[in-house]
């Protein structure tokens, strides 16, 4: 399953890239979600996140690898959870000094299960705009 959202953002691509980068501060722009990095390094290939989203027992645990770390324009990781397994990539394009975009992709795996394929499936449809909402935050965080 794949997820792709974009934003025109007023605001240079570092500006946005150091925002992105730092993940404890993801979850001042992405809805009901925490995220921190776990021991270890804090930037670059091989750091490992963990992202957790929702409110109580609705929650779910993503844990991730940076799988490839290209400062400030592109940053992938590896979902290594039970329930996310793919990829999710986070692009700054930058369209002058103060404007870039950004662009958020997802491409989740469920593997043979079909339980799972399923659930991707009904919340594709549900998370789009739970991410536009979040690249909307973004940007008004980046703007100020």
């Amino acid at each position: 399953m794949g997820i792709r959202v974009s934003r025109e953002i007023a605001a240079p691509a570092r500006r946005v890239w150091e925002l992105l980068a730092d993940w404890e501060r993801q979850g001042e722009w992405m809805p009901v979600t925490t995220v921190r990095a776990l021991p270890g390094q804090r930037e670059g290939v091989g750091t490992r996140i963990e992202a957790v989203t929702g409110l109580g027992p609705a929650r779910v645990v993503d844990p991730m690898e940076v799988i490839s770390w290209e400062p400030p324009r592109r940053c992938v990781t590896r979902h290594l959870g039970h329930m996310v397994r793919g990829t999710a990539s986070f692009e700054v394009e930058p369209l002058g000094p103060d404007r870039c975009r950004f662009v958020w992709t997802e491409d989740l795996d469920p593997g043979r299960s079909a339980a799972l394929r399923t659930a991707y499936g009904v919340l594709g449809q549900a998370v789009t705009p739970f991410f536009s909402l979040a690249l909307w935050r973004l940007g008004r965080i980046a703007e100020r």
